[in-house]
């Protein structure tokens, strides 16, 4: 592509790719198109497009035109560094869209995204913009010019923050349009390991098997012996046997941080036609949005400090988390103070990184598909925690088949 933008007035480039939003297009060939329309009105030199995961927030795809692959800095720029626009900022501020320029008052060299990652590829000026539909951010652009470039326009970012539910909507659908189509074998698929009334071992899906490597850092066997999936087994049994006395109760679930740093989630349940006392545990690789209670708890939170650390995490303010929680700011603060204390984190940023994009950047270099909710498609879904749906859901299965998710 070139620089060169076109004479295109900003309601027709808009029209344009309103029809293409419609088309339900795969998300590559709708960026594609997308900027070739935007270069009709906006003049840049390169950009690059982004998947989000609603649920947490966090990229989970990107789309590259014409720029360098840097994007395990533009990675650490976003989750770990303080700066300018970043892409949650931008999702919940005024405007969907904004400048460098403008963010530091005409003093770019004040980011640290322009001296770590434009700069070094001979670039300048930045507009940012977030994909926002219905309290959703589903995308994110980034466009740039080379260094001694003119600036981005007042004119050019209303078009970006006028343009931005258009693309969330155009993402969303496109994310539809490929799972109905793809033929894509789900990477790093859930294992599952059952479990006799004394933990020796029924039946094991031959996917838990690498997940059972990775638990302990050593074999399968070490795995199947690992301390983590006996406790949940016996945790299991023990549910199981409350619920049949007082009804549904909930199953447990555990984060396990393995040896090589990753983190894996265990959680019990039933199979069909299993014998008395036998018991599930499932085994998957963490997802942000529903592991990131449990990381908070292994970390020592306390209930109150997880309430205060999910809600500063999804972008509250100290004043919107006290109303939230019926508590004063004075005590967000002091929360606050201890949830950095605990997990090492500096800066809501830094506390997101350790939570979530140590699991995100592999998947990302390593190109794993992401689902029509724009999570990976390797990760849990919410499951039902009611033993007995658990139950039933389990024997519509064949009984050789080991389960494509928790339940």
């Amino acid at each position: 592509m070139t620089g060169r933008g076109g004479t295109w007035a900003a309601e027709r480039v808009l029209a344009d790719l309103e029809r293409l939003a419609l088309q339900a297009r795969p998300r590559v060939e709708f960026f594609d198109e997308a900027a070739a329309r935007l270069k009709r009105t906006v003049r840049f030199d390169g950009a690059c497009w982004h998947a989000l995961d609603p649920g947490s927030d966090l990229i989970t795809q990107h789309r590259l035109q014409d720029l360098p692959d840097r994007f395990p800095v533009l990675a650490h720029n976003e989750y770990a560094v303080q700066d300018v626009n970043k892409f949650d900022q931008l999702a919940r501020g005024p405007r969907r869209a904004a400048t460098m320029a403008q963010a530091t008052g005409g003093h770019p060299q004040r980011s640290a995204r322009f001296r770590d990652l434009l700069t070094p590829a001979g670039l300048g000026p930045e507009l940012r913009s977030a994909f926002v539909a219905d309290g959703c951010t589903w995308g994110s652009l980034i466009v740039v010019r080379r260094a001694g470039q003119p600036e981005f326009t007042e004119r050019e970012v209303v078009l970006f923050d006028r343009a931005s539910a258009l693309f969330a909507r155009a993402v969303r659908r496109g994310l539809v349009a490929e799972a109905c189509d793809s033929t894509v074998r789900l990477p790093d698929a859930p294992g599952v390991i059952e479990l006799d009334r004394s933990g020796g071992v029924l039946r094991l899906s031959s996917s838990a098997e690498p997940l059972l490597a990775e638990l302990s850092g050593d074999t399968v066997e070490a795995g199947i012996r690992s301390p983590a999936v006996h406790a949940v087994a016996a945790a299991t049994r023990d549910a199981l046997s409350a619920a049949r006395a007082s009804g549904p109760t909930h199953l447990p679930s555990a984060p396990v941080k393995t040896p090589g740093g990753s983190w894996l989630v265990l959680h019990g349940g039933l199979l069909s036609r299993g014998p008395a006392g036998a018991v599930a545990v499932f085994v998957q690789r963490a997802h942000p949005t529903l592991v990131a209670p449990l990381l908070l708890k292994a970390f020592g939170l306390t209930p109150r400090e997880q309430e205060v650390a999910q809600l500063t995490l999804r972008g509250a303010t100290a004043t919107q988390t006290a109303q939230r929680l019926g508590i004063s700011p004075h005590t967000v603060a002091d929360h606050l103070k201890q949830i950095f204390d605990k997990t090492g984190a500096r800066t809501r940023g830094e506390l997101s990184a350790t939570l979530f994009f140590g699991e995100h950047l592999p998947r990302i270099q390593k190109r794993v598909p992401v689902g029509d909710d724009a999570s990976f498609v390797d990760a849990p879904r919410p499951r039902r925690t009611d033993p007995v749906d658990t139950a039933l859901s389990a024997r519509e299965r064949a009984p050789s088949q080991a389960p494509s998710t928790a339940g």
